[in-house]
This record gives structure tokens, C-alpha cells and sequence, in this order.
């Protein structure tokens, strides 16, 4: 019996997480970020056929690189080449790739899994239907979008000259500066006063030629530095610290001190001791990096700036009402209900009420869609091969869910379902004894398990299980009650080591020496309770429906024929 589920007849598979689509590009800091709110969250099909990846056998596809076009395998016939198969690896999520890349023929199995699902989304006529109609619609801009700011930040060209200029004008990116500091802390008001006059006592002194050490060793209430003659660690303008403190730092000339500056939490003077500046040579790649990125995002903030918006009816629910405009086309209320449904539930909840939002992010995903198609991306590699997985992954969701919702089951099936798992429905009686024992303590935990063993003899033997309870349990609690645990369900919290042992036993029976990490258990069943039939149907369906469709997705990935060709 598998301890994970407890059920004996069951072998249920959880759906894969429903594809959905992010879209704005409101919160974008910085290239990298996707564009459009967050990147596509990819649902994991290769979940499916984790029980065949790792297994015996599998092996990973080795390619040669100086032969892109030698065919390595065939996937239902159809020869695939070494840089088909490399380009669909690199198209992956890195979750999927990760669980499927070891195994070539079940990267390939996957494939043809993906394929002809959508394919079966097609025959079920779901592509044109909502909400997958607009679910395909908007994961495609959203890849376009990403694609498209992708391919302009790797195309676009930074010259030596330019990167030298960009040095140059941004020297305190690149500098730190090692600053002495004399802190005089405060709490209150009353504090504060007094730090306020003592600090400025302080910067009276160094104006009068008093020397800074001697100013820090005198009055400074900060330990670490005090002891080190007031040095503090280098501060650099990308330091998470107060802005104030790294203005002054970095206006400061070397040995000169500030004015008293203050903070939450005391007041403060610096002396710079010393400039660090980094040379060129250590940080251009850097700058070639970051100068590629804030030309991409002053592009991509160009082009959303570009889209036209126009609120009409925000409040409108008719569906054939226009609430308004994306570059002078009408949007119905129809269709922004439609958006709505396809989107992930968070973006959703903070969208529905902000219709301005809302159409400007669709018109900035269209328009970025727009240019790149005029680019061909959706033609290239490895946009191509994204474009098919993660649509196929989105049609895959959308079958698997018809194919659960369209079926249908009898009275006497769930009865059937209901009977052969009674047990998974049945909260168990048992009688325990426990034996303490640490989990990091090893000594200790081979100490129980040996008198768990002897005292398992005993009962085996035909000592009465509550006269071991009341001479060898160490629960107060349970001992006192001959032994009896409150009735426990399959879904309760507790060790599935305990539910292993548990619901292996039938009634009457006494099980080995657990042990948890508490200690060592030797349980008894003394019966079960069962749950009424009408009260769980729901769940028994519900269950017996994805035995089902697991069991169908099952053959329908059997039918991928894959071939590894012996490499000659």
C-alpha cells in the first residue's frame, strides 16, 4: 500500500498546473524583467512521465556539434537531426528540460506527447473556444513581446568609445569610499537633544583643528569602528543604505569630514579617507551589459509610451458594450471579460477594477507582437520551437480538462470506487506503544528499535497488547488509556511512516516497530470507522476521474513511437 496516498485501488496524479499568461509592463525596472509583468508561468508536462524518466535504461542523447544536421532518432517516424533536438532542449523551461534531458527518448516522448495533444485540441475544436481562444492568443503576444526586447538588446551594438565615454561620466558607479564616522545614538527626544548638542560639540572641535581619531576614541558610541581607530567598511553608491549617507560620502574630498548628519536612529559625522576606484579594464563587460540594458528599456518604455488608451465605459457589463479603445479600435465588454478569464488569478484580482491598465498592457503586447513578426522571430530558433511547446503545453491543459469534465461515471463505478478504498475513506482505531527516542540521538534510536523488536517477539508470542502497553509505553497519555490513539484519517497531518504502518494492518493486527523522529511506535488497529458513502461520493468521483484520465494520458503517450539511432 503506498504510504503517500494510503489508497489501495487509487494511483491518482495530480493535473498539471494550468498555464497562465502575465501581461504588463507597469512594474518594469529593468531588461531582464519580463516585459509584460512576469514571465509566462510554463506548466511542468513532463510531470507526466516522471515514472519513466530515471528509469533503467535511460540514457542521455549525446550530439555531436560539427554535425548539425545528422539525424539521431526518429519521433513517429520522422527523422530528427542533432540541432532539431538541440533547439527543442533549449526552447524548454529549465524545470522540464532538468527532468527529461537525461533520458533522450523521453525528451523526445514528451515531445510527441505535447504534439499530439494540441493536435487533439484541434480535433475537439478547443482552440477556437473560450477561454483557450484568448489563452493562445495572449501567451503568443507574451512570448512575441519577451522575444522581440530579447532579440533588440542582443542586437544592438555598444561601441569601445561609447563604453569609455559611459565610464567616465559615471565614476561613483564604479568608486567606493572608506570613510572614518563618529556616531552619538538616541532612543527619544530627550536623547536626541542631547546628541544634537554633543555632535555639534564634536564638529566645533574638528573645526578647530582637533584630529578625527582622537574625536572618535573621546566621544564615537559605535564599538566596531571605535576600535579601529573609526574606519568603517567601504560604502559604494549600490550599497543598501540610507541615500543620504552615500550623498555625503561620495561629496566628500579625501581627509575632509562632514556636518552632523542625521538618521533614525543617531547622528553622525564622516571623514573620506580614501577613493577606490575601480579601472576600466575590471568593469567594461559590465558596462557593455548595463548600457545594452537601459537602451533596451528606454526602447521598450518608448513603445508602451506609444499606445493610445481611451476609457469609455469602465463600469459597463453588457457584453456588447464598447468600455473602450486600443489605438482607435473598440474593445466590448465581452472581450475584457474574456482577457480576464485567461489570466493568472493574482494579475486578475489586480486588473479587473483598472480598465486603463488593463487594455494599455493588451495594446503593448500587440503592438510588440507586431514588430516581431516584421522581424520573423516567430520563425526563428529558439523563439519557434517556445512558440510550439508552450502553446502545445496550454492546449495539452485545456484537453486534459475537457477530457475530466466530459467524463462521465455511474452510480455503481463510484459505489465500486467507494468500496475497493474503504480504508482511505475509514478513520482507524489503534492502540500504540511508544518508545522514546531522539532522531539526531543514533544510540538512542537503535536502543528503542532493539527493545521494539524484543517486545514485538513478545506480543507475536501472545503477550496481550495492553499489558506491553501498561509495562513498556512511555506516553502517560495513551498508556493511561490501555493504549487508545484518537481515530486517525489518511489525511491527517502525521508521519506518512505512521499511515504506512498503519494502513497496512488489518483489524486485530499489530504492526513492526515504527520509528518516527520522535521515537519508536509498535501500533495495533483495532478497527475502522468508515466515512458514509454520501458523504464522500463527491470525492471518490472526483478521484476516480483522474485514475481515469491518468490512465488516458497514459496511452496516449504509449502511442509516441520514438527511435534512438546508434550514432556509426
Amino acid at each position: 500500500m503506498p504510504a503517500e496516498t494510503g489508497m489501495t485501488g487509487f494511483n491518482v496524479k495530480r493535473n498539471m498546473a494550468v498555464l497562465c499568461s502575465r501581461l504588463f509592463a507597469s512594474g518594469l525596472q529593468k531588461p531582464g524583467f519580463s516585459i509584460v509583468g512576469g514571465m509566462v508561468k510554463r506548466l511542468l508536462a513532463a510531470l507526466v512521465f516522471a515514472a519513466a524518466c530515471g528509469a533503467q535504461g535511460a540514457r542521455r542523447l549525446e550530439i555531436d556539434p560539427a554535425k548539425p544536421n545528422e539525424v539521431i532518432a526518429t519521433l513517429n517516424g520522422a527523422p530528427v537531426t542533432a540541432a532539431e533536438y538541440q533547439e527543442l532542449l533549449v526552447a524548454m523551461d529549465p524545470k522540464m528540460r532538468e527532468s527529461v534531458m537525461n533520458d533522450g527518448a523521453e525528451t523526445l516522448r514528451l515531445i510527441g506527447w505535447l504534439r499530439a495533444m494540441a493536435a487533439e485540441a484541434g480535433r475537439r475544436g478547443l482552440t477556437v473556444q473560450e477561454p483557450l481562444r484568448t489563452t493562445l492568443e495572449m501567451t503568443r503576444m507574451q512570448l512575441l513581446s519577451n522575444a522581440i526586447t530579447q532579440h533588440r538588446e542582443i542586437e544592438s551594438v555598444v561601441t569601445p568609445f561609447e563604453q569609455q565615454a559611459y565610464y567616465n561620466a559615471n565614476l561613483k558607479q564604479y568608486s567606493g569610499v572608506f570613510l572614518k564616522v563618529i556616531y552619538l545614538p538616541f532612543t527619544n527626544e530627550t536623547e536626541e537633544l542631547q546628541a544634537k548638542r554633543r555632535i555639534e560639540e564634536v564638529h566645533g572641535k574638528l573645526k578647530a583643528g582637533a584630529p578625527f581619531v582622537e574625536m572618535v576614541k573621546q566621544y564615537s558610541k559605535h564599538d566596531a569602528s571605535r576600535e579601529k581607530n573609526g574606519d568603517f567598511d567601504e560604502i559604494r553608491m549600490s550599497d543598501e543604505l540610507p541615500q543620504l549617507v552615500k550623498e555625503t560620502a561620495f561629496s566628500l574630498g579625501d581627509q575632509q569630514y562632514s556636518a552632523p548628519v542625521r538618521l533614525p536612529n543617531g547622528y553622525y559625522i564622516f571623514q573620506r579617507t580614501k577613493l577606490n576606484v575601480d579601472p576600466y579594464a575590471k568593469v567594461k563587460d559590465s558596462i557593455f551589459t548595463d548600457m545594452k540594458q537601459r537602451r533596451n528599456l528606454e526602447w521598450v518604455n518608448k513603445q508602451r509610451a506609444a499606445v493610445q488608451v481611451e476609457v469609455i465605459n469602465p463600469n459597463a457589463t453588457a457584453p456588447n458594450i464598447v468600455v473602450g479603445k486600443i489605438n482607435g479600435k473598440p474593445v466590448q465588454a465581452a472581450q475584457v471579460q474574456t482577457y480576464l478569464a485567461a489570466m493568472d488569478g493574482k494579475l486578475r484580482e489586480g486588473l479587473k477594477n483598472d480598465l486603463r491598465e488593463l487594455l494599455l498592457g493588451i495594446g503593448f503586447m500587440q503592438q510588440m507582437s507586431e514588430l516581431a513578426l516584421a522581424e520573423k522571430l516567430d520563425q526563428r530558433a529558439p523563439y519557434k520551437q517556445q512558440l510550439e511547446l508552450i502553446l502545445a503545453q496550454a492546449k495539452a491543459n485545456a484537453v486534459m480538462a475537457a477530457a475530466q469534465a466530459e467524463l462521465k461515471l455511474t452510480e455503481a463505478e463510484i459505489r465500486k470506487g467507494y468500496d475497493d478504498n474503504l480504508n482511505f475513506y475509514s478513520s482507524a482505531r489503534v492502540k500504540l506503544i511508544y518508545l522514546p527516542a531522539a532522531e539526531e540521538d543514533k544510540k538512542s534510536v537503535e536502543a528503542a528499535m532493539k527493545l521494539g523488536g524484543e517486545i514485538h517477539a513478545k506480543l507475536k508470542g501472545g503477550l496481550d497488547f495492553v499489558a506491553a502497553v501498561k509495562e513498556y509505553s512511555k506516553d502517560p497519555v495513551t498508556r493511561n488509556k490501555n493504549g487508545d490513539y484518537p481515530p486517525l484519517k489518511i489525511t491527517d497531518e502525521f508521519p506518512r511512516e505512521a499511515k504506512a504502518s498503519i494502513w497496512a494492518l488489518k483489524p486485530g493486527e499489530f504492526g513492526h516497530p515504527t520509528a518516527l523522529p520522535n521515537g519508536v511506535y509498535i501500533y495495533k488497529l483495532m478497527g475502522w470507522d468508515p466515512q458514509p458513502y454520501t458523504a464522500v461520493k463527491a470525492d471518490v468521483e472526483k478521484r476516480l476521474k483522474q485514475q481515469r484520465n491518468s490512465q488516458w494520458l497514459a496511452r496516449m503517450r504509449a502511442g509516441v513511437d520514438v527511435k534512438i539511432l546508434d550514432r556509426k
